[in-house]
C-alpha cells in the first residue's frame, strides 16, 4: 500500500474511533489526544515503521502494512488506556512506549507461529502419508519417558495435533486419550450417556484424522509449488 493511502487508513481509524466517543470525564483528553494523533500521524506512521524494521517484525515490502496494523493496536490500545495519558506531559513518547510493546507482542506471537510451523514440519516427516486413527493416538498418547524434558515434548506434540479440532473435540480426546477416561468415565465428565460418549469420541477422532491428514495434504501441496517455482 503506497505512503500516502496509509497515512490516509491511519487518519480514518482515527476518525472512526472519535465519532463514537461519548462526553465522559476521560473525554477532553480523548480529544487531544485524537487530535494529535490526527495531526501527526505521518510522523507518527513513519517512526513506527522505523521501528518495526530494526526491532525485525518485519522486512522489506512487508513493513509499511505492519506498520499500520502496529499503528491501529496503538491507537486503540491508547484510548482503552486514556486514564494513563499526561495531557501536559509528551504524547509521543508515550505513544511510542505503547508501540514498542505492541510490537514486542507481535514478535512473540510470529515465534510462536514459526515454532508451531516447525514441529508441525517435524511431525509430518514422521508420517509420509495419511495416517489412522491408531496412528494419531500413539503421536497423542503421552510417553513413559526417563527424561523430563522429553515428556514436556510429548505433551507440546500432543497439544499441537489436538489444536487442529474445536475445543470441544479436545477435551474429548485429551480425557480419552491422554487421561485414559474409559467409556463410563468420559460419559460421567461429560455429563451424557455412554453410548453418546462413544458417539462424540469417534467423531472427534475422525475429524481429528482428516484435519491432520488435510494439513499433511497442503504442506505436500506447498512443498511442490515452491519446487516449481525455483525451476521456473
Amino acid at each position: 500500500m503506497p505512503i500516502n493511502d496509509q497515512q490516509k487508513t491511519a487518519q480514518d481509524v482515527l476518525l472512526v474511533a472519535s465519532a463514537s466517543e461519548t462526553s465522559t470525564p476521560a473525554s477532553q483528553a480523548k480529544r487531544q489526544l485524537m487530535a494529535f494523533l490526527t495531526n501527526h500521524s505521518a510522523e507518527f506512521l513513519g517512526t513506527i515503521r522505523s521501528y518495526v524494521l530494526r526491532m525485525g517484525l518485519a522486512q522489506g515490502q512487508a513493513v509499511p502494512d505492519m506498520a499500520l496494523d502496529v499503528f491501529q493496536e496503538v491507537a486503540v490500545e491508547a484510548l482503552d488506556h486514556i486514564d494513563r495519558f499526561r495531557p501536559d506531559g509528551q504524547p509521543m513518547a508515550w505513544l511510542l512506549g505503547i508501540a514498542v510493546n505492541v510490537i514486542k507482542r507481535k514478535k512473540v506471537a510470529v515465534a510462536k507461529q514459526y515454532q508451531r510451523e516447525v514441529a508441525f514440519g517435524r511431525l509430518a516427516l514422521m508420517l509420509q502419508e495419511p495416517c489412522s486413527e491408531d496412528e494419531l493416538v500413539d503421536l497423542i498418547a503421552p510417553f513413559t519417558l526417563p527424561d523430563p524434558d522429553q515428556d514436556v515434548e510429548a505433551n507440546e506434540q500432543a497439544s499441537l495435533i489436538l489444536s487442529l479440532v474445536s475445543r470441544e473435540d479436545q477435551q474429548v480426546l485429551r480425557l480419552a486419550i491422554l487421561h485414559d477416561f474409559e467409556r463410563e468415565a468420559l460419559a460421567r465428565e461429560l455429563g451424557i450417556t455412554p453410548v453418546a460418549a462413544r458417539v462424540r469420541l469417534h467423531r472427534a477422532l475422525n475429524r481429528l484424522r482428516f484435519a491432520w491428514n488435510e494439513w499433511q495434504r497442503q504442506q505436500q501441496s506447498d512443498v511442490a509449488e515452491t519446487i516449481e517455482r525455483k525451476h521456473l
